[in-house]
This record gives C-alpha cells, sequence and structure tokens, in this order.
C-alpha cells in the first residue's frame, strides 16, 4: 500500500511539474483553456488533498512501524537473555550434580555397562527395519500408553522439496494424533528420561526424504559405533571415524534437583561430532524436552547439498 501511495505522489508531482512547462510562457485564463487543459487541472486539484494528506500518513505510519519494530527487538533479546540465563543455571546445576555422581557411584554409566543396557543402545539399529516398528514400546519400555493407544510411524513422503517420518498415537476410535507426548508416560527415573530422549529423537534415523536429509543424525552411545559411520564423501570416512573416536564421550544421564540431564553425541555430515545435553523434566508421567547445550567436538563438513 505505501508502495502504490508514493508511486501516485511521484506521478501527481510529474503531472504538476508537466502543466508548470506547458504555462510558463502565458498565463492562466480558464475561458481560453481547452478542454485537455481543464481535465489536467481538475485531475490536479482533486487529488491535491490526497498528496499533501499522504505526507504526515507516511511519517505516522513510518514512525509506528519502528515502534513495533522496536518492541519486538527488545522482546526478542528479553526472551534470549532469558534463555541464556536458564541454560547457564542449568548447566550449573548438571556440574554440581556431577562432581557428586564422581564422588559416589555414577548409576547410569553401570547401567550402559551392562547387558541390560543393550535394548535401548541397539534401538536405532532396530528401527533401520520397517518390520521393527511395532516393538518400539516394547524396547524402550519406560514409556507407557493408555490401553488401547498404539504408537506407529508414518513413514516420508517422497514427493515435494523434502518430508521426514512421523511419529503418531492411534486412539481406541481410529484418530491419529501426532502430539505423542500428550499420551506417553514415561517413568520417573534416569532410564525412564533416557528411554524418552531415544524416541525424542527418533525421527533423526528414520526415513527422510530429500532436503529433509540434512537433518540426519547417526547417534553414538558406544566408541564402537564410530566404526559404522559412513561419510557421504567416502574419502572423508576413515580420518574421521578415528577423530571420531578419539573425542567420543559416552552418553550420560543425571539427575539434579528433580530434573534429568542427558547428554549424547551423534555424527552429521553438516557438523561433525556434536554432543548435546537436554533437560528433561517428568511430571505425573509427562515429559518435556529442553535443549541446554550443543558442543562440536569434531568439525566436518561435507559440502555436498541435497
Amino acid at each position: 500500500m505505501k508502495i502504490v501511495c508514493i508511486i501516485f505522489v511521484i506521478s501527481w508531482l510529474i503531472l504538476l511539474a508537466y502543466y508548470f512547462y506547458y504555462r510558463k510562457e502565458s498565463t492562466f485564463t480558464w475561458s481560453e483553456s481547452d478542454n485537455t487543459e481543464r481535465f489536467l487541472i481538475l485531475l490536479l486539484f482533486l487529488f491535491a488533498p490526497l498528496v499533501v494528506l499522504f505526507i504526515p500518513f507516511s511519517i505516522i505510519s513510518s514512525y509506528k512501524e519502528k515502534k513495533k519494530s522496536q518492541k519486538v527487538a527488545e522482546k526478542r533479546n528479553r526472551e534470549k537473555r532469558a534463555e541464556m540465563e536458564y541454560r547457564a543455571a542449568a548447566l550449573a546445576d548438571l556440574h554440581q550434580a556431577m562432581n557428586n555422581e564422581e564422588e559416589g557411584n555414577n548409576d547410569f554409566q553401570s547401567f550402559l555397562a551392562s547387558g541390560k543396557s543393550a535394548y535401548s543402545t541397539n534401538f536405532y539399529t532396530h528401527m533401520q527395519k520397517e518390520e521393527n516398528y511395532p516393538l518400539i514400546l516394547k524396547l524402550l519400555y519406560k514409556l507407557t500408553l493408555p490401553e488401547g493407544e498404539t504408537l506407529h510411524v508414518e513413514k516420508c513422503k517422497q514427493q515435494g522439496s523434502g518430508d521426514e517420518s512421523k511419529l503418531f498415537v492411534e486412539t481406541p476410535d481410529g484418530v491419529h494424533d501426532y502430539s505423542i507426548w500428550d499420551y506417553l508416560s514415561v517413568e520417573n527415573s534416569k532410564e525412564g528420561a533416557w528411554n524418552a530422549y531415544i524416541l525424542y529423537n527418533l525421527w533423526h534415523v528414520l526415513p527422510l526424504f530429500w532436503h529433509a536429509l540434512y537433518n540426519r543424525r547417526f547417534y553414538l552411545f558406544e566408541p564402537e559405533f564410530t566404526q559404522f559411520i559412513d561419510c557421504l564423501k567416502k574419502e572423508d570416512t576413515e580420518s574421521i571415524r578415528k577423530a571420531m573416536k578419539l573425542h567420543f564421550i559416552s552418553p550420560n544421564v543425571v539427575e539434579a534437583k528433580g530434573k534429568y540431564y542427558v547428554s549424547c553425541c551423534y555424527f552429521t555430515n553438516f557438523g561433525g561430532l556434536i554432543q548435546e545435553t537436554y533437560e528433561l523434566s517428568i511430571v505425573n508421567g509427562k515429559a518435556s524436552f529442553h535443549e541446554i547445550e550443543r558442543k562440536t567436538l569434531v568439525e566436518y563438513q561435507c559440502r555436498i547439498m541435497f
């Protein structure tokens, strides 16, 4: 709308300049003017108020727009500061809890070292086969659904510029709902938080199509997992495997102030080896997720575009 008004004003000024040029060597007499000139004068006077009103309108609109942009920027900065302060406080709680665990016994590391952890550490491998999709909640047995409800995978569509596979819950009356965490109940324990984290990130492992492949991740639960990583640029694979094995950090779940902090490494062809830390709150069986930190341990960029 503003552009239209500007074009209108410029056109009116051109018309006015043309008329002055046309009359520069003679004085105006209505009786002596022809129909064309009378029509030109009529247009000039008819639209002159709009031109005059446009100037204050433009100034006021620009001022309001500037103030609105300032408020949006201030709100964004407040939210950013609040997020940074929240993450800093969460990391402080995490580090304090980790120091306490170092003095005692890290039960989650003991869990990972036991054969009991195989169901979860091999979970993403099982999910490479579609026939294993119905086993999701059997493998992640710390997560449950109400009786009659079932969890399913909707595979990505092979169309458009990209698509990702999605999880959904089917209710007894046949409704498909993608808000799975509204239905899932999570055991309030480290193992429950670990199961929830694994399911939360499952979409990165399920089939992806075209541009969605930028989101492909290879989660590393043990150092040996690095041997199964293949870079899109095959010639980089060996050196990246060695670097990842050297910098690999084992997954961990730490409890602090009633919340769980899950740390895990993953590899992506568009970032390298990354360790992420999530804060999980489990209240009345319902889990919420908040990313706290993401650190690059080994930088890598394949520079292949989809």
